[in-house]
């Protein structure tokens, strides 16, 4: 079993007991391109606003990673447990590796030096996914690791609403600079502008109390986060994510992962709340 492999067996086996997905799911989505048999044509192009700007609007999944490819990253044992989700949108073969560890793709060694002594001490600290009770995933987790997110692009602002916890962004595109003394929040504060046909996204304001994936990877209130979104195509959306944290990392690290149109579905009210039975055992 890989280094790490425990910490995603207890996290995953967690997030499968306190989430439920749920979707509106096979309402043709109206404007999409379709093949001849209905299916959305995903390699069509890009579609665009009307001022040239690639419209990032949709509903999108994280790109599953194959379970023969869990397999072969975290080991075979973790994989084989019962932990596999038969929800679809969560866990292993349903979802992106990238939501259990961002640095998944670099060595051992890039790894630790990447990470600061305080970041180590950190990991080793026990915790509870913020969800557990009943707090935001934050940034990025949420996305990577929620059912579907929803983009509504306009000229002024694109809005990221996200399934699990019924939370939202807002990332201003109004030309705003980012607070100078931000008060720290789950979510942070964005904005945005576009480079061509790239949207590049800085947040700033982010608070301490979650962590970037499965395995804890920490963020502290000094985090800065750089997002570049890329529509190739009316079908899939590439997000390249650059995190600079100096009170846990040395330099600034990242990563790019990819998310699928799923033109004919929807978001769907999730309370954390509702009918909650976790806590009280939870804290005993």
């Amino acid at each position: 079993m890989k280094p790490w492999a425990t910490s995603v067996l207890g996290f995953l086996l967690l997030w499968a007991v306190v989430v439920t997905h749920a979707q509106w799911l096979n309402y043709p989505a109206p404007g999409v391109p379709r093949l001849s048999n209905g299916k959305v044509d995903v390699a069509a192009k890009t579609p665009r606003t009307s001022g040239g700007k690639p419209d990032l609007s949709g509903v999108w999944h994280d790109e599953i990673t194959p379970v023969e490819e869990w397999k072969r990253r975290i080991g075979e044992v973790v994989v084989s447990s019962r932990l596999t989700s038969t929800i679809t949108g969560m866990g292993i073969g349903t979802n992106s590796i990238y939501s259990t560890n961002l640095m998944i793709e670099l060595t051992p060694d890039q790894q630790a030096q990447l990470l600061r002594p305080a970041a180590v001490e950190k990991m080793r600290q026990p915790r509870l996914v913020p969800s557990e009770r009943c707090l935001p995933l934050g940034f990025p987790m949420a996305t990577l690791l929620t059912p579907v997110t929803k983009l509504i692009e306009s000229p002024t602002m694109l809005v990221m609403l996200i399934e699990e916890g019924n939370a939202y962004r807002q990332i201003y595109l109004d030309g705003r600079p980012l607070p100078k003394d931000p008060q720290p929040s789950w979510f942070g504060y964005s904005t945005g502008h576009w480079e061509g046909d790239t949207l590049v996204v800085e947040t700033n304001g982010l608070n301490d109390k979650t962590f970037l994936d499965g395995v804890g990877h920490p963020r502290s209130e000094s985090m800065h986060i750089t997002e570049r979104y890329r529509r190739p195509d009316v079908g899939h959306l590439e997000v390249q994510l650059i995190f600079d944290d100096p009170v846990y990392y040395t330099k600034p690290w990242g990563v790019t992962v990819h998310h699928v149109l799923q033109a004919d579905s929807d978001i769907l009210e999730y309370i954390c709340e509702e009918n909650e039975k976790d806590r009280a055992h939870l804290t005993r």
